[in-house]
C-alpha cells in the first residue's frame, strides 16, 4: 500500500492512502484526493496502480504536473520518496512495501469442483456415481430418523460455549484453526487449509469434505470445494449423505452419528456398508443472518470403531467451524474484492484507451489561441472532440455527442475518432467528408445509437470558417465588443447515423479580429442545480459575454460556473467544452 502525504502548500502532515488501481487529485470534490486550491485544475493529476507499481499522469492541467522538480508528460512511474507538486501543494509519494504471505502446504485433493443438486435428489435417480463422489439419495434416509439414536445440537455463527470440553482443548482447537487460516485469503486456499488442520485435531479422522452453496445462500446446488483422505487410501469415494446435509443446512443443527452400523438412519445403505465408515460427524456453516440458510457443511468420518467420534468431539467441531464460517464469509469478500479491483482496472484501461484518442496537445498557431475541457460523467464516456491540421494552412476543430454514454458511448466514439480523421484527410471538401462519415456511421450495426456532430474548418489565412452541422448544438461566436451571436445559424443537418443517404452541407462565416468561438456539448448546457433547474443556453452566452481574459480563463470561468450552479454534484453527462480566438491585430 502506498500513501501520499501533504509536505508543503496545504494541512502539512495529511496522509491520503492510495487505495484503489487510480487515484484522482484535482479541486473538484469528485476527486480522490481534493486540494483546495485555486491553482489547481478541477483534475490535475491521477496516480495509477498496478500489481504493486505506481505511475503518476498529468490530465491535462493548465500549470503542469511536477516529479521531483521535473514537468512530466505522459505516465511516469513512481518510486518511494518521490516529490509532487501541483503549483503550490508538494505531495510526497510514500510505497508501504508489505511481504509476500507464505505459500501453503498441499493437501490431498479429491473430487474438487463437482456439484450437487439438492432439488434434484429425490429418489434413486438422483445417485451420482461420477469419478470419486457418491451421493445417498433421500429415499434411503427417512428424515424422521433423526431423533434415533443421533446427537444434534443447534448451531449459530458465535457458538462458543462448550459445557463438556476441557477448556484448554477447546482453546488450543481454536487457536489451531485460527494460526492455519490467519493468511490464508482465497476459498480455495482456506478450505483444504481448514481440512487439514480438523485431520490433526482429531487424530481418528480418515476422510473429510467441505460442501458450500453454489452462488448465493438460496442456492440449490452444492460444490465440493475441498476432500481429504488420510493414507494411501486407494477409489476412496465422498460419502454424502443428502438428508443428514439437507437437513445440517436447514436445520441449522450440527449431526454426530456414533456408530453408522448401528444407526437406524443408515440400515439398508450398501454403499456406507461397503465404505466401512464407523462414526460421522456433520456441521453446518452458518452466518450471523439468522434468516439465511447455511453456507455449507463440513463432514469429517472415520472407519476406527475403538476411536468413533464423541459429543465432545461434536461440540469441539461446532465451535471450529463457526471460526471457519467467518473464516469462509471474509474470504468471500475479498474474492469480492478482488473482482471489483480487476473491473476497476479494465475501467481505468479503458479510460486511458480513450484519453489516448483526445488530442495530447492543443494547436500552437501564430494569431490564434486555443483551449478545451472534457470530462465524462462515468470513467469513459461518449463526447468527442479532435483538432486535425490539413494542407494549406487549413485546421478541422471537431466535437460531438454520441447518445448515451458509458462504454457503449465510449466504443462509438473510438470509431468515431478514427473515422473522422480518414474522411476529413481524404475527401475533397468538408461536407462531403461529413457525408462520407455519415454512412460510415451509419453502418456500424450498432442499433439506433446516433451522433451529434459539429465540424469547423479553419483557413488560418484567410481566417474564413467552414462549418458542418449534423444535429449538434451551434457555436457561440462573441466579437471584441461582447457582442454574442451564433456561428453558422440556420444550418443544420440531421445527426450521424440516422440516414445513410443524408447529404450534408455547409456554410461559412469570417471571424473577425479579437473573436472567440465556444463549441460544446449539452453537458454544459443542460448541467441541473440541485432544484432540477437547466443551466441552459442563455446562461452560457452570458458566461461568454462576462469573460474578456484569454479563451483558457473563458474555458475556466464556464466550467466553474457550470460546477456551482450544480452545487458540485457528480456529473450527470459527459462534458466538453472547446475555444479558440482570433487575437485582435
Amino acid at each position: 500500500m502506498a500513501v501520499l502525504e501533504v509536505v508543503q502548500g496545504g494541512d502539512i502532515g495529511t496522509q491520503y492512502p492510495l487505495e484503489g488501481a487510480r487515484t484522482v487529485i484535482g479541486r473538484h470534490p469528485n476527486c480522490t484526493v481534493v486540494l483546495r486550491n485555486g491553482a489547481v485544475s478541477r483534475q490535475h493529476a491521477q496516480i495509477l496502480e498496478d500489481h504493486g507499481q505506481y505511475a503518476l499522469e498529468d490530465l491535462r492541467s493548465r500549470n503542469g504536473c511536477y516529479l521531483n522538480g521535473e514537468r512530466i508528460e505522459g505516465r511516469v512511474p513512481l518510486r518511494n520518496g518521490d516529490e509532487i507538486r501541483l503549483c503550490e501543494v508538494v505531495l510526497s509519494f510514500k510505497d508501504l512495501v508489505t511481504e509476500p504471505l507464505p505459500k501453503t502446504d498441499a493437501s490431498i485433493p479429491m473430487v474438487v469442483g463437482e456439484t450437487v443438486d439438492l432439488s434434484a435428489l429425490s429418489g434413486p435417480e438422483g445417485v451420482e456415481d461420477e469419478s470419486r463422489i457418491f451421493v445417498l439419495p433421500e429415499a434411503q434416509l427417512p428424515a424422521e430418523d433423526f431423533d434415533s439414536g443421533t446427537s444434534t445440537r443447534r448451531v449459530t455463527a458465535e457458538d462458543s460455549s462448550l459445557s463438556r470440553i476441557d477448556p484448554n482443548v477447546k482453546l488450543r482447537g481454536v487457536l489451531a484453526i485460527t494460526r492455519a487460516l490467519n493468511r490464508q485469503l482465497g476459498i480455495d486456499e482456506v478450505l483444504p487449509k481448514l481440512l487439514e488442520t480438523l485431520f490433526s485435531i482429531f487424530p481418528q479422522t480418515e476422510q473429510g469434505f467441505v460442501l458450500l452453496r453454489d452462488g448465493d445462500s438460496k442456492s440449490a446446488r452444492l460444490r465440493l470445494k475441498a476432500s481429504r483422505s488420510r493414507g494411501d487410501q486407494e477409489a476412496d469415494a465422498v460419502a454424502i449423505s443428502m438428508t443428514v446435509v439437507r437437513h445440517a443446512l436447514q436445520t441449522k443443527e450440527a449431526i454426530l452419528s456414533e456408530s453408522v452400523p448401528d444407526d437406524t438412519r443408515f440400515k439398508g445403505s450398501a454403499a456406507l456398508s461397503k465404505m466401512r465408515i464407523r462414526s460421522m460427524m456433520c456441521v453446518p456453516l452458518v452466518t450471523q443472518d439468522e434468516e439465511e440458510e447455511g453456507l455449507g457443511v463440513i463432514q469429517i468420518v472415520t472407519r476406527d470403531a475403538k476411536h468413533s467420534f464423541k459429543p465432545d468431539d461434536l461440540d469441539l467441531l461446532v465451535t471450529l467451524a463457526s471460526q471457519a464460517s467467518m473464516k469462509i464469509v471474509n474470504a468471500r469478500l475479498h474474492e469480492e474484492a478482488l473482482k471489483r479491483r480487476e473491473l476497476e482496472r479494465d475501467l481505468e484501461f479503458a479510460t486511458q484507451v480513450q484519453l489516448g484518442f483526445l488530442p495530447k496537445s492543443r494547436p500552437d498557431i501564430e494569431g490564434y489561441e486555443f483551449a478545451d475541457y472534457y470530462e465524462a460523467a462515468q470513467r469513459v464516456g461518449g463526447d468527442y472532440f479532435d483538432y486535425i491540421r490539413l494542407p494549406n494552412d487549413q485546421l478541422v476543430i471537431a466535437i460531438g455527442d454520441v447518445a448515451g454514454k458509458g462504454i457503449p458511448a465510449a466504443l462509438l466514439m473510438a470509431r468515431l475518432y478514427s473515422s473522422t480523421r480518414f474522411q476529413v484527410l481524404t475527401q475533397d471538401g468538408l461536407d462531403k467528408a461529413i457525408t462520407g462519415l455519415n454512412v460510415e456511421i451509419s453502418g456500424t450495426g450498432l442499433g439506433h445509437r446516433f451522433i451529434t456532430f459539429l465540424a469547423l474548418q479553419l483557413n488560418i489565412k484567410t481566417h474564413e470558417v467552414t462549418i458542418v452541422n449534423a444535429g449538434h448544438l451551434t457555436p457561440i461566436l462573441r466579437l471584441k465588443d461582447g457582442t454574442i451571436s451564433t456561428l453558422g445559424e440556420g444550418q443544420s443537418n440531421l445527426p450521424l447515423g440516422i440516414l445513410p443517404e443524408q447529404q450534408y452541407s455547409m456554410t461559412k462565416a469570417t471571424l473577425p479580429p479579437g473573436s472567440t468561438v465556444i463549441a460544446y456539448t449539452d453537458g454544459v448546457s443542460e448541467a441541473m442545480s440541485d432544484s432540477r433547474k437547466i443551466f441552459g443556453r442563455a446562461r452560457l452566452e452570458k458566461a461568454v459575454a462576462n469573460q474578456s481574459g484569454s479563451v483558457a480563463d473563458l474555458i475556466d470561468s464556464i466550467v466553474e460556473e457550470v460546477d456551482e450552479f450544480s452545487g458540485g454534484s457528480a456529473l450527470r453527462d459527459d462534458t466538453c467544452l472547446i475555444g479558440f480566438a482570433r487575437k485582435d491585430g
